[in-house]
């Protein structure tokens, strides 16, 4: 029963950061991923409503740790010594969120702002790569650091639309392969951007052809179901108010399939549990039956929770009730 392995999973979460294999190769591997990876870590812990477990002394730490991934041009990197880039800004903001430290965030803004192209894009970086992920990455960077106006918003949103393909679902680039993922990127800029003009309907019934048998949601045709895109496509589906158009009991069912009795969630049943989806899976079903397992709230829109949103002045506005 998942109320059984919910225990567990604070264990493993709290055990991420006492890793003794520091000199392996897959150490090296991921040093670019902590900052992201310290945020699906304290998020996982905030939505099992234990983010007191966290000690305030560790709390100062990975602050002081945080504020050291900041380079000179404003932005963040994925580790201290890191090149910035626009994932792991907004990855730091939301970071500084949970952990309730103060960034520079001044500098933060102007360069996630100075990544919009004439076009109404997003650059991830210096080196000119434009993905629709650095538009959502971009919107809600701003919108939480209440700098939208450094921005033109209508360009933004003008963009994501050319991204939509004739399933009615949307690529990373215009007339790219539809994918799951950028469901939720393109989704949560158009709904920052407060405009949804577009097929609705369209998009909802792609979604809903991604429900497998298994119960679980896949990122395009013919691929095996992942927990990670219960959190991408079913958060969508919430901010477009159509979160009944698939089977929910079946998609909570899937990802409690996937739970590892030591604790953490896996992309699939029977698989390695990872951080990445432990929050993913933990973030879904906060919003498909939070209440049931005593789950703080994410918000669909920010994958925050709901909590922290409230008092933040440039977010409280967006969340669904």
């Amino acid at each position: 029963m998942f109320q059984q392995q919910l225990v567990n999973h604070l264990p493993y979460l709290m055990a991420l950061d006492k890793s003794k294999d520091l000199e392996s190769i897959g150490h090296y591997l991921s040093e670019h991923l902590k900052v992201a990876g310290g945020y699906w870590t304290i998020n996982a812990i905030a939505c099992l409503n234990k983010i007191d477990q966290i000690s305030e002394e560790k709390k100062q730490q990975l602050s002081q740790w945080l504020k050291q991934c900041q380079n000179e041009d404003g932005g963040f990197g994925g580790n201290t010594n890191h090149d910035s880039h626009i994932t792991n800004t907004h990855y730091a903001i939301l970071l500084s969120f949970l952990l309730g430290c103060e960034l520079n965030y001044e500098e933060a803004a102007k360069y996630v702002a100075a990544r919009q192209r004439k076009d109404g894009s997003f650059e991830g970086d210096k080196w000119g790569e434009v993905d629709a992920r650095f538009s959502y990455c971009g919107l809600s960077s701003l919108t939480l650091l209440n700098k939208r106006d450094l921005i033109d918003v209508k360009k933004a949103a003008n963009y994501i639309k050319k991204c939509r393909n004739f399933d009615g679902s949307f690529g990373g680039i215009p007339d790219a392969e539809s994918h799951g993922a950028y469901v939720f990127c393109c989704v949560g800029t158009l709904y920052l951007c407060e405009d949804l003009s577009f097929n609705i309907d369209e998009l909802a019934m792609w979604i809903h052809e991604r429900q497998t048998s298994k119960g679980g949601l896949n990122g395009r045709p013919e691929k095996l179901a992942d927990v990670c895109y219960s959190w991408w496509m079913y958060s969508a589906l919430c901010l477009l108010k159509r979160e009944q158009w698939i089977n929910q009991q079946a998609l909570e069912n899937y990802i409690l399939e996937c739970q590892d009795s030591d604790g953490g969630i896996a992309d699939r049943p029977n698989n390695q549990s990872d951080v990445f989806h432990t929050f993913f899976g933990l973030a879904a079903l906060s919003l498909l039956n939070g209440d049931k397992y005593q789950l703080n709230p994410i918000d669909p829109a920010f994958a925050l929770p709901k909590s922290i949103l409230i008092n933040i002045p440039g977010a409280s506005r967006f969340i669904q009730s």
